[in-house]
């Protein structure tokens, strides 16, 4: 079944959760490279940013909420000074992870290989067994997947890829490759000890809510970034939640 971009955001936990816990032969498919994430919004992949260091970037400790009107500045999230370039990362990245899927009172979990090199940005899902699920290629161009035949046509892990983005790309990157939304980001509450740990959020809301500025509009996307003073981004413990689709993705490094 082809991705309909016009459909309504319910589809995205469906599309996620479908036989996550299925193996059998694969077989090599083409993707596109835009997803929905609600009615007339979407992200679009973007390209690897040039120089981009996450293993190494700055911990999450300095923060401040930006008003949905304030002009772009320094990424609060991935704090080093990174654009999009055709040279893509400067040295090949990998990171393990835990993740667990929730719709409802439907949960999966898997586990997935992030390995980033060159241009190159490449997605592995397995079982936690063990057994292979997927496999996406992002070259910054187009993006081809090998997926196992049992998971059927209706399982798109390029929304898992997309969201990945949304997670670690930097700031002005979202923006650019966001269509129909609003990226926020800041402290998600001024609660807890800040000597202990950080709890920073990305939030995206739709252009209407940017429109209205009304306090009652809730947003598409939230995510929550928890780590402790002085660990790299990428350790960081990750919570992305779409509240109207009931939706919730946990990220753990492992």
């Amino acid at each position: 079944m082809p991705l309909n971009l016009n459909a309504k955001w319910p589809v995205i936990p469906a599309l996620l959760l479908t036989s996550l816990g299925l193996t059998g032969c694969s077989e090599l498919l083409f993707r596109q490279t835009c997803v929905g994430l609600a009615k007339d919004m979407r992200y679009c992949l973007a390209p690897l940013p040039h120089d981009f260091a996450p293993a190494t970037d700055k911990p999450l400790t300095q923060h401040r909420i930006k008003s949905m009107t304030e002009p772009t500045t320094k990424p609060a999230i991935m704090a080093s000074q990174q654009t999009d370039s055709n040279t893509g990362v400067s040295s090949p990245q990998s990171f393990s992870q835990k993740v667990s899927i929730k719709v409802g009172k439907e949960s999966h979990e898997l586990l997935t290989q992030l390995e980033l090199e060159g241009e190159r940005m490449t997605l592995v899902g397995l079982a936690p067994l063990g057994q292979a699920l997927f496999t996406l290629v992002y070259d910054g161009n187009t993006l081809s997947s090998e997926q196992s035949v049992l998971l059927g046509d209706n399982f798109k892990a390029e929304y898992l890829m997309a969201m990945m983005q949304l997670i670690y790309w930097p700031e002005q990157s979202i923006r650019a490759h966001l269509e129909g939304g609003h990226l926020v980001t800041g402290l998600c509450d001024a609660a807890g000890d800040s000597l202990v740990n950080t709890s920073s959020c990305r939030q995206i809301y739709s252009q209407d809510t940017l429109i209205s500025k009304s306090a009652l509009q809730t947003h598409v996307v939230q995510i929550r970034y928890q780590q402790n003073v002085g660990d790299a981004l990428w350790q960081a413990h990750i919570s992305l939640t779409m509240p109207q689709a009931k939706f919730e993705l946990e990220i753990e490094p492992i």
